[in-house]
């Protein structure tokens, strides 16, 4: 099966407080795009993965890691392997979710390989052990995270929102680290604005300018050299502002149509800036035939 495995934007991210464990309490509207990875997955003698398309040991990735874990949860992969070849096209590292849709990718999909019979709430504990955001990407489409990430709330997705989606370069080592170091008191909020969007789209409305915000902003054009001038000369060829998603340093804007993504995509690339044009899509991943076993928890 081959699957195409989904990126995620944070319309909104807001830090509301710091908990008693030493991690950050947040509430995010976050949705999927469709900027995506491939991910095949085959029946194989033994557990194989590959990479193609970024420069990591396939056997630290994500994809490897969900792969284990849910070999440790059912046993299954002792006796029956596979053979996940990932074909990477979201930017790594740029709050765009990338290697958490590939992992939930690979639970959801090696579920179905397996026949193991995992439900949805077995699937997204399992997801939670791989990272804060893995368990909104068994869904996907559009909820509101709180917590660390690991609480959701599903919501009705956003229905043809065109989006562009630029890409700063960047060789920042442990950023989200450095970010949270970074925060200053101004930089909490008290989660009105992922309420005030979440209301929106629970009311079928789109999303307008005015309801996007992200906590990390300061802190990223502080930790990420270089940043606040990609995103002044993005909004000035664009004329229009562009906002930050997850944790950075990838910033997006909205657009009114299939067209005028194109446009502005054509005006940043004429800028040399790496951009993609992307629309709000309403699950997790795709796949190449239609298998109703992986639809998990679709309404």
């Amino acid at each position: 099966m081959l699957y195409r495995c989904y990126a995620k934007l944070n319309f909104t991210l807001e830090i509301l407080r710091l908990r008693d464990d030493g991690y950050h309490d947040l509430a995010s509207l976050v949705h999927t795009v469709s900027l995506a990875d491939d991910l095949r997955i085959e029946l194989a003698n033994e557990l194989l993965t590959r990479v193609e398309g970024l420069d990591i040991d396939p056997e630290t990735n994500l994809v490897a890691r969900a792969a284990e874990r849910l070999v440790s949860a059912t046993g299954r992969g002792s006796r029956v392997g596979a053979e996940l070849s990932l074909v990477k096209r979201i930017p790594a590292a740029a709050g765009l979710g990338g290697g958490s849709s590939d992992a939930a990718t690979t639970l959801v999909g090696l579920n179905a390989l397996w026949d193991t019979r995992l439900g949805l709430t077995d699937l997204v504990r399992l997801a939670a052990e791989l990272g804060s955001d893995v368990p909104f990407f068994i869904r996907g489409g559009a909820a509101v995270m709180r917590g660390r990430g690991d609480e959701l709330e599903v919501l009705p997705p956003l229905t043809g929102q065109w989006l562009v989606i630029a890409v700063p370069p960047h060789d920042v080592l442990d950023k989200t680290r450095r970010l949270y170091g970074s925060l200053q008191p101004s930089d909490f909020s008290s989660g009105a604005m992922t309420q005030q969007a979440a209301e929106r789209l629970r009311n079928h409305e789109q999303l307008l300018f005015d309801h996007l915000a992200n906590g990390f902003e300061r802190a990223a054009r502080a930790v990420f050299p270089g940043l606040s001038d990609a995103w002044s000369q993005a909004e000035q060829v664009c004329d229009r502002r562009f906002f930050l998603s997850g944790a950075g340093p990838a910033l997006f804007t909205l657009a009114t149509d299939r067209a005028d993504a194109r446009r502005q995509l054509g005006k940043l690339a004429d800028s040399n800036v790496v951009a993609h044009a992307a629309r709000t899509v309403k699950h997790a991943r795709a796949s190449l035939r239609f298998a109703p076993e992986t639809r998990i928890g679709y309404p």
